[in-house]
């Protein structure tokens, strides 16, 4: 006599079999998943949703994450954030529309640790900074800073967290100027502080006045080491790169690979080394590798990438490194506008289509490496979800 199984009854045997595991067994069956599938888990059953829910998980898990891209996308008609693999940009793993988490359309993503990302409403009539894991779908509003800005002033972010306790800490430099009405350069600055914000604090603590160096706001902080790393510029003129210790809140400068030079940079992440990214010529851009971190004569220029023809000349926007494929290309972010992709082999630049409409609209795109760390785990922060 033949005996058959239907499809649902083996479909139930097997998730009864793989809820009947121990708990340790499954974690670690859970922590190898990519991250889109351990968030469908979630609907398993009660088990596999405590289990997706605790921390321990949380973090092995993301030791075993496959490093992606968050790519925020700002159109007249959507505003959306979307994190995917580096393998194929149009399958998200995860997407938001952020007019869930604010009207406006002038949001900008300021830092990513650890699978959490800090969003920046840039609107000048409200500035407000939040903390969001797009897996999990929740985020957070931080308490508002002391000062507005409002032009000639600037502020710049950075995120990162602490080696020793996990702090995560969101730094603000804010700055008041007197700019030149011909030139629009600096000429004075009157006012330059620091704030530092703690996750689960709910406030903001002063840092102080901070030596004057000028900021640029249209950079942020790259978090490095334990460190945030800006681009400054002394009153004289000379560059230098600015490091803050998140343990004991306190900068640091060292020198840029060409100090006494002007330059048109931004601070990276390449081959786990601290490297500068400068678009000041007119036909190229310069990679520069800080070989010893700290050692400002171990800066060498690692890769010169020629520019496609129409963006060529003159120039006054950022160029950061985003990431090093497995190929040896460089991806590049282009000012917030488009994603560039050199091929070292053949040394052409092209652009990189990682939205999947084109039009009137700004493309932000930062490496983020997925996690499943609630937000919740910090105290005194009040979580919304998505």
């Amino acid at each position: 006599m033949a005996f058959t199984v239907s499809p649902s009854k083996s479909a139930s045997n097997r998730r009864d079999f793989l809820t009947s595991l121990p708990s340790h067994l499954i974690i670690e069956i859970l922590s190898r998943l990519p991250a889109k599938s351990l968030v469908q888990c979630k609907s398993v059953c009660k088990q596999w949703l405590d289990l997706t829910s605790d921390p321990y998980l949380a973090e092995l898990h993301f030791t075993r994450s496959k490093p992606g891209v968050a790519i925020h996308q700002s159109e007249p008609s959507k505003n959306l954030l979307r994190v995917a693999d580096f393998d194929d940009f149009h399958v998200p793993t995860a997407e938001i529309d952020l007019k869930s988490l604010t009207p406006s359309p002038d949001v900008a993503v300021d830092g990513s640790v650890k699978g959490l990302l800090l969003l920046r409403d840039a609107n000048y009539k409200r500035e407000a900074l939040y903390v969001c894991n797009p897996l999990t779908r929740e985020y957070i509003e931080l308490a508002s800073p002391n000062q507005v800005v409002r032009y000639p002033s600037i502020a710049t972010h950075g995120f990162g967290v602490t080696n020793s306790s996990e702090e995560f800490k969101i730094v603000r430099i804010y700055q008041e100027r007197e700019i030149d009405p011909r030139s629009g350069s600096c000429l004075r600055i009157p006012n330059s502080e620091c704030q530092v914000y703690t996750l689960g604090t709910g406030e903001w603590r002063d840092v102080g006045e901070i030596t004057p160096f000028a900021y640029d706001g249209r950079l942020i902080g790259q978090f490095f080491r334990g460190n945030l790393h800006w681009i400054i510029e002394d009153l004289n003129g000379n560059e230098l790169i600015s490091a803050f210790d998140l343990e004991n809140e306190a900068f640091h400068p060292f020198p840029s690979p060409f100090p006494g030079r002007k330059l048109l940079g931004s601070v990276g992440v390449l081959d786990d080394c601290l490297c500068l990214c400068d678009n000041t010529s007119n036909f190229e851009v310069d990679i520069w590798v800080m070989k010893e971190y700290g050692i400002g004569k171990s800066w060498s220029k690692r890769f010169v990438i020629r520019k496609m023809p129409e963006l060529i000349g003159p120039s006054f926007e950022i160029v950061r490194v985003l990431k090093v494929l497995g190929d040896g290309n460089i991806l590049l972010v282009w000012a917030d506008y488009c994603v560039l992709n050199y091929c070292s082999k053949s040394e052409v630049t092209q652009e990189v289509d990682m939205v999947q409409s084109r039009g009137p609209n700004s493309v932000e795109a930062m490496h983020y490496v997925p996690s499943l760390m609630s937000v919740k785990s910090f105290v005194r922060e009040k979580v919304v979800k998505f």
